[in-house]
């Protein structure tokens, strides 16, 4: 799916999924998250040649008709740096100051006094204390607008610690507001990049393989020479649950490029999974990030693969090599087989549609974080045609 289309798919899930809790005409109103298009996964910025880094972002439509019912500066834009990623069930504030909530409090029909918990808003969370950075003010939001969206964003970097960033954009439009995270990692350092320690970023988006299928996660690497990492994975947690991280592999980073393969252990069949990697340097300095969504693992067999001998009949990616004849073990022709539909249709999809609801706490770039609907079908040739999965995420946060 390209990265429009993905976008696209988010605006519309958004409006179809958030929950009902206000009467503001806006609560079903699809969000429009900002759009990181070209964006390189390693980003360097030498602040001591210059303070400003100049951020491009897009959108896919304006979004500027502010109703009645809604606070006067809805619908806009906001952007911030944070120090580091989060995997997909540790959710981000959906609020960032308590005046945001009271404004929205303000208008009747948008927001109850006393339904927001302290821990979604950002400036009173202490889990993300002195992590997060505006890009730009609250009172500087941006009109969901094309004009507004070519002239993009700067940051003034002069006051933030050298280190390694997460980029979001936000959108500010109660009582659901959603983030888009930027893919890639940003250093911001003075003078040597690697002064502020390794960093490694994970760009692979949404995966659902099957059981015994093997995926390529890929990212990217900023780090010294002699440094390793490490992949974990962990299931899904339930709520207020920490992760139960699972050593993958550990290998040497090989330069800039991070690309494994991925077989889903047993585990992991039929769970919505995470992933994790870890890069530690010779000098003792390390850093985390995450894939963004979660691996949704269908407890299949992939119908590409051949395993014609644990089992009385050949699977459907197997063909008869002693005949030529393209048949498989019970006789039919698979000469050209496309798969089967899990519909019955026949056909297979050759198109992939993958939808991250924007609901509070959700991301809507990559899916970050957050509730996910993971309406999926697959993309490859031959694949079992429209496969759907709906994974709901509890959506909570564990109390710092």
């Amino acid at each position: 799916m390209t990265a429009s289309r993905l976008h696209f798919a988010a605006v519309v899930c958004a409006g179809v999924l958030v929950p009902a809790v206000a009467s503001a005409s806006n609560t079903t109103h699809p969000r429009t998250p900002v759009v990181w298009e070209d964006v390189a996964c390693v980003q360097l910025h030498d602040r001591s040649e210059d303070a400003t880094l100049h951020l491009p972002y897009t959108i896919a439509k304006e979004d500027l008709e502010v109703g009645d019912d809604e606070v006067a500066d809805s619908r806009r834009h906001q952007f911030f740096g944070f120090c580091r990623p989060h995997h997909p069930q540790d959710f981000l504030p959906t609020w960032i100051t308590q005046a945001d909530v009271d404004a929205a409090v303000a208008v009747p029909e948008l927001l109850q006094p006393g339904t927001v918990e302290t821990d979604d808003i950002l400036e009173l969370n202490s889990q993300w204390d002195d992590c997060w950075f505006r890009i730009n003010a609250d009172d500087d939001r941006r009109p969901i607008s094309f004009a507004m969206a070519d002239a993009g964003v700067d940051w003034d970097t002069t006051d933030i610690p050298a280190g390694v960033y997460t980029l979001y954009g936000y959108t500010w439009e109660p009582v659901f507001n959603i983030w888009a995270r930027r893919p890639g990692l940003l250093k911001v350092y003075d003078g040597d990049p690697h002064a502020v320690g390794p960093a490694v970023a994970i760009t692979t988006g949404e995966l659902t393989p099957y059981r015994d299928e093997e995926v390529m996660i890929e990212g990217c690497f900023h780090a010294i020479a002699g440094s390793t990492y490490t992949v974990y994975w962990a299931l899904t947690p339930e709520p207020d649950v920490e992760p139960d991280w699972m050593e993958y592999l550990q290998a040497d980073v090989p330069g800039q490029e991070l690309a494994f393969a991925f077989t889903p252990p047993e585990a992991m069949w039929g769970e919505s999974a995470m992933i994790r990697v870890d890069v530690s340097d010779p000098q003792g300095r390390s850093y985390t990030t995450y894939q963004a969504d979660p691996m949704l693992v269908i407890n299949e067999s992939d119908p590409d693969a051949c395993n014609d001998g644990a089992g009385f009949i050949g699977s459907p990616g197997c063909s008869d090599e002693s005949s030529g004849s393209g048949t498989s073990a019970t006789g039919a022709d698979t000469s050209g087989s496309t798969g089967t539909s899990v519909s019955g249709s026949g056909e297979s999809s050759a198109e992939t549609s993958a939808a991250t609801a924007t609901t509070p706490g959700a991301t809507a770039d990559d899916g970050g974080g957050g509730e996910t609907c993971a309406c999926t079908t697959d993309s490859r040739p031959g694949a079992i045609a429209p496969l759907v999965l709906l994974v709901p995420l509890a959506r909570r946060r564990r109390h710092a």
